[in-house]
């Protein structure tokens, strides 16, 4: 599985795993003199980098290879020597194809300039984590694709040569053939959080030019694979008349329990952050004015009538937001008093600095509100030359991106 903090992943070399892109990632600001936080790492058995990747066995693959080589080596007279040495070769040329699919999503997204951090072989598959700034769909697509590729192209040769050289040498390179078919059917199915739901994705994205409508599809697609894991293992043989096989429908309520949560997940993330990119802070502010600190309660209305808005903003000695007030309190004023009355009788004070950008939208919006949450109840919108244009309240923000 190819997995880009920060976005949607490939597949996986495997059974499928919820990816890191499923949700809305935490937004990283750069600054000239502190470069971005590195990822953190996979604990786990290090075997050394491989395209400036670090490859890490997880202690959980061990096992798997163990219960792999114990399950072939019980026969019908029993365990065996040979059956469990057969099944630890299997397991051994199992986990060969997992890295060899995690290879080739490293290889093409080293060849897109991506920084692949990791390998990862675990208990179920692995995954390749790699830096994912800006993606784009073109090598979103390719990237998810090697994987599955790569494994087509070595159960081909697996299975020619297997053909051609006998005994268990022979049985042990069909097997590796036939489990690289199996991880490249697998994967290439067209849902998330599988490299064909990401394929999905891509060609979704780069069609409609809609980022987040090709992740909403890719998640349906994994949805619906979810589901149709379970028909096949189960509600087939059923409608056949047929018994159910306990281990395939094991196996078939694990895929479910783990492709269904990761694209429901992904599915409403999509869903949050388009409505995201969608908003800007301009869009969530009461529309308002700035004035001097030293103008009159008359002036101010007059000034807030001609621009039509709402909400005052009061801009101190150095023409930075001071206060604001909302235009309608200004009415508790007596009219014959209004234009002796000065703005602090009806000012609430603003945190100094407590502003943002009128172009904000998606993740800049988020990025801008975020250092001011618990120390302010309302933001002034600012725009190109910085004079105030609207109020934004923290709770309504808040509400808006979800």
């Amino acid at each position: 599985m190819a997995r880009p903090p920060g976005d949607g992943e490939g597949g996986r070399g495997g059974a499928g795993e919820a990816g890191r892109g499923s949700r809305a990632p935490p937004t990283t600001v750069v600054t000239m003199d502190r470069p971005p936080p590195r990822p953190r790492t996979t604990r786990g058995i290090s075997l050394g980098r491989v395209l400036g990747a670090r490859i890490v066995l997880t202690p959980s693959t061990l096992v798997m290879a163990l219960i792999l080589a114990a399950i072939y080596g019980m026969g019908d007279d029993g365990f065996t020597r040979q059956g469990f040495a057969l099944g630890l070769s299997v397991a051994i040329l199992l986990f060969a194809s997992v890295f060899l699919h995690e290879l080739a999503h490293t290889a093409v997204a080293r060849a897109f300039g991506r920084t692949v951090d990791e390998i990862v072989l675990t208990f179920f598959g692995g995954h390749t984590q790699f830096r994912a700034e800006d993606p784009k769909p073109v090598e979103t697509g390719a990237i998810a694709a090697a994987g599955p590729l790569a494994n087509a192209v070595v159960g081909g040769i697996a299975i020619t040569v297997a053909g051609a050289v006998d005994g268990t040498v022979g049985e042990v390179l069909w097997y590796a053939g036939l489990l690289n078919f199996i991880l490249a059917a697998f994967n290439a199915l067209p849902g998330s959080p599988l490299d064909g739901g990401r394929v999905v994705n891509a060609v979704v994205w780069g069609i409609s030019g809609d980022r987040w409508k090709g992740h909403r599809w890719a998640a349906q697609g994994g949805r619906i694979v979810a589901v149709a894991v379970i028909v096949v293992a189960v509600g087939w043989p059923l409608l056949q008349g047929r018994g159910i096989d306990l281990i395939a429908a094991i196996w078939a309520m694990f895929l479910f329990s783990v492709i269904w949560p990761a694209s429901t997940a992904e599915l409403r993330a999509a869903t949050v952050l388009a409505r995201r990119d969608q908003l800007s802070a301009h869009g969530l502010a009461v529309p308002a004015v700035g004035i001097p600190y030293d103008a009159t309660v008359a002036q101010a209305r007059v000034v807030a009538a001609s621009a039509h808005a709402r909400e005052v903003v009061v801009l101190a000695a150095d023409g930075k937001p001071a206060g604001h007030f909302p235009v309608s309190l200004t009415d508790a004023v007596p009219e014959e008093a209004r234009d002796a009355t000065t703005l602090m009788s009806v000012t609430m004070p603003v945190v100094r600095g407590a502003v943002i950008p009128a172009s904000a939208t998606g993740d800049g919006l988020v990025s801008a509100v975020v250092p001011w949450l618990g120390r302010t109840d309302v933001l002034v919108v600012t725009d190109d030359d910085g004079q105030p244009v609207g109020i934004a309240r923290l709770d309504d923000i808040r509400e808006a991106l979800g």
